[in-house]
């Protein structure tokens, strides 16, 4: 069965490795112990909306395919990206290719319309997992966890199989003397005796100690608040899951009141083991900036999935400026600014000035006095990483980081160098390689814009692309 998916796969991709090591991943990222393995894998397929889709891969009902976006939305775009890295291929090709034979997976392991509830790896399959190298390892760097991939010891996140201890088990035994044995014999009934009188004494004051002082309980762990929302001709169809009905009603009143009352279905419910949602009050400001049809947005945790793939380009990068200066703190997938535009437009051949016009087209963002890039930039670097790496080879990019002239001149000239190396080393984590770079600090030498003016000094603050020439 995997050997037919792997071949569906050889075509997609171009290459069989490649395949099978795409496979591979969607195997670990199955049995993913962290996130509940096989049925926690189904289930955030069912928290994005998505259940009516993989039930039809378990066999319930007719097979119904799935978009790169909606994959995009379960997985995120920085797991996708480090997948395609790892894979050498560009970012929609993976997302292709997974969106392609996923399916395929999820089915062959299914059994009678279910996955298995276990986290461990089957056998047969263990070795397409081996070949992924330390992609497993990386997981959690997108809130994926370890895999099981075997029944023995845990190392690393992952259940491996100790092959070691099998391979010595199989060795000849040496044959041992029979005063050794009695000896170990007559050790082993002398230390039995020894453990259990000393727990016979115990065992009273640890009774008494257990009644007197109980174990504290266990707090029950929180889930994340989400809400997705989609506008169709001016309807909305929406659904989440809140922590108290007071939210709940309240997001409620807010749609109605935007969007009319006949004009909301759907429903949100209410689990008190869910954190609070802290963007509610930004969305609810916002909902009168998502009337156009076409728009969908979701919130799960701390990640905003937005689609404004049906709104004309001029009012894609306006509603993606709005949302991430409202929502700086997520992790914002599906932004649509000029610098996304045009990395979509590079072609086959590219140069590497074309290259830099695009790049230079992106904002990066960093949290204020610090080099800590915010997590709203992360998709931006996702792409940059992927045209980098498609660029014509001998390629070398110099990262320049840049201030305003505002304090002191030195400790500017420092804060620009670590933006630049944050710059560098998170492209270099996406797959770059190393020597492609090249982070300098200019501090705030070189301005583009009057500094006597907030808005001048905004541009000031920047990152900058060149192209290094020989």
């Amino acid at each position: 069965m995997f050997e037919n998916i792997i071949e569906q796969a050889s075509v997609l991709v171009g290459d069989r490795k490649k395949a099978s090591q795409l496979v591979g991943m969607l195997v670990a990222l199955i049995f993913n112990e962290k996130r509940g393995g096989p049925g926690g894998f189904v289930q955030a397929f069912r928290n994005a909306n998505l259940g009516h889709v993989v039930a039809s891969w378990l066999g319930r009902e007719a097979n119904c395919s799935i978009s790169s976006n909606q994959l995009e939305s379960v997985l995120g775009p920085a797991l996708i990206g480090s997948m395609a890295s790892r894979l050498a291929l560009t970012q929609s090709t993976t997302l292709e290719a997974t969106a392609k034979i996923l399916p395929e997976v999820v089915g062959a392991l299914a059994h009678n319309g279910q996955m298995s509830h276990g986290s461990i790896v089957p056998e047969p399959l263990r070795g397409l997992v081996d070949g992924i190298g330390d992609f497993v390892g990386t997981l959690g760097q997108w809130g994926w966890g370890g895999v099981a991939a075997g029944t023995a010891a845990v190392a690393g996140g992952i259940r491996v199989v100790d092959r070691t201890v099998q391979t010595h088990s199989q060795a000849p035994r040496k044959r041992t003397s029979s005063w050794l044995i009695w000896l170990l014999l007559l050790a082993a009934f002398i230390g039995a005796l020894l453990l259990y009188l000393g727990y016979s004494r115990q065992q009273p004051a640890s009774a008494q100690a257990e009644t007197r002082a109980p174990g504290p309980a266990v707090a029950a762990e929180q889930v994340e608040p989400r809400f997705q929302i989609e506008n169709v001709n001016g309807k909305v169809a929406v659904n989440g899951q809140l922590a108290s009905e007071p939210e709940r009603v309240r997001l409620m009143d807010a749609l109605r009141a935007t969007f009319g009352a006949g004009n909301v279905s759907g429903d949100i419910t209410v689990d008190t083991k869910t954190a609070p949602a802290n963007w509610m009050d930004k969305l609810i400001a916002l909902l009168p900036q998502l009337k156009d049809s076409g728009i969908k947005l979701g919130f799960d945790g701390d990640k905003l999935q937005i689609d404004t793939s049906a709104l004309p380009e001029d009012q894609r990068f306006a509603l993606s400026q709005k949302l991430r200066a409202e929502f700086a703190g997520l992790q914002i997938s599906g932004l649509w600014d000029k610098a996304m535009a045009a990395f979509s437009m590079l072609k086959a051949g590219f140069t590497s000035d074309d290259l830099v016009k695009a790049l230079n087209l992106s904002t990066i963002y960093f949290e204020t006095g610090s080099s800590k890039i915010t997590a709203d930039s992360m998709e931006t670097l996702v792409k940059a990483a992927e045209a980098i790496k498609a660029a014509p080879t001998g390629t070398r990019i110099e990262i320049g980081g840049h201030t305003d002239n505002s304090g002191d001149a030195a400790l500017n000239m420092t804060v620009s160098q670590q933006r630049a190396d944050a710059v560098k080393a998170k492209l270099v984590e996406l797959g770059v390689a190393a020597g492609t770079l090249d982070a300098r600090g200019f501090g705030q030498d070189k301005p583009i814009a009057d500094n006597a003016t907030e808005e001048g000094r905004a541009q000031n603050r920047r990152i900058e692309f060149s192209a290094l020439k020989d």
